[in-house]
């Protein structure tokens, strides 16, 4: 019986599929480190290797949804604080990402379909959220990030002006490589980011292809095919 075979079989036995999973799991040099109560880490029926949970607070979860046959390689998670959770849908395919949390009641969702190519960053600080829609396909190099880390002042004041905001990407969304998406983002459905490209708290319609730095609409009125057609 050769590979392809053994493949097809999978995908026809989901009983089979799920077994497979468990096995590749259990010697796929997965590693966990939780320090706390209450944390929850949930991954059953689905592919991972060289995966690594950091978790340091309480009441957290990351959820890679049970059964969902998704298809992780080195994947790190760290989630310091409270009450945070990270959410990874069904059928996704993902490699290299890295999953950061700091301080209380963040949230990352990652949609089902979604393919992430490698080394891409989703980091949330201040209670904020990430929210990556279905069907969304990502190159590598891109970075994530709802806050700056450090508190920007009115000098004259001396009061904090960069508050933390939530990043969203809807479904069917394509980025390219070396891509920069910052706090207060807001890209609609079937839209495209152009490699390069620094997309920085603006909000962006469906159907665009987005560029530049700053980023802005190059092109309107578009849709995007995974396959070259």
């Amino acid at each position: 019986m050769n590979l392809r075979t053994i493949k097809n079989r999978l995908k026809k036995d989901g009983r089979l599929s799920y077994i497979a999973a468990y096995i590749f799991t259990l010697l796929g040099g997965n590693s966990k480190k939780v320090h706390g109560k209450n944390n929850r880490i949930v991954f059953k029926g689905n592919y991972l290797r060289h995966c690594k949970f950091f978790i340091r607070g309480n009441n957290n979860e990351i959820i890679i949804e049970e059964m969902g046959l998704s298809r992780l390689s080195s994947l790190n998670f760290f989630i310091q604080g409270d009450n945070n959770k990270v959410f990874i849908r069904k059928n996704t395919s993902i490699q290299k990402l890295t999953v950061c949390t700091e301080d209380n009641n963040n949230e990352i969702f990652v949609g089902k379909n979604t393919v992430i190519c490698g080394a891409t960053e989703l980091a949330a600080i201040e209670g904020t959220s990430i929210r990556i829609g279905d069907n969304c396909l990502f190159s590598a190099n891109i970075t994530f990030r709802t806050g700056d880390s450090h508190s920007v002042l009115d000098k004259s004041r001396q009061l904090r002006i960069n508050p933390s905001r939530p990043i969203s990407i809807g479904n069917h969304v394509w980025i390219g490589n070396t891509v920069l998406i910052f706090k207060g983002t807001k890209v609609a459905e079937n839209s495209i980011i152009a490699g390069g490209a620094v997309v920085t708290g603006k909000s962006f319609p469906a159907n665009s292809i987005i560029g530049g730095n700053p980023a802005k609409v190059i092109k309107s009125d578009v849709d995007w095919d995974i396959q070259r057609i």
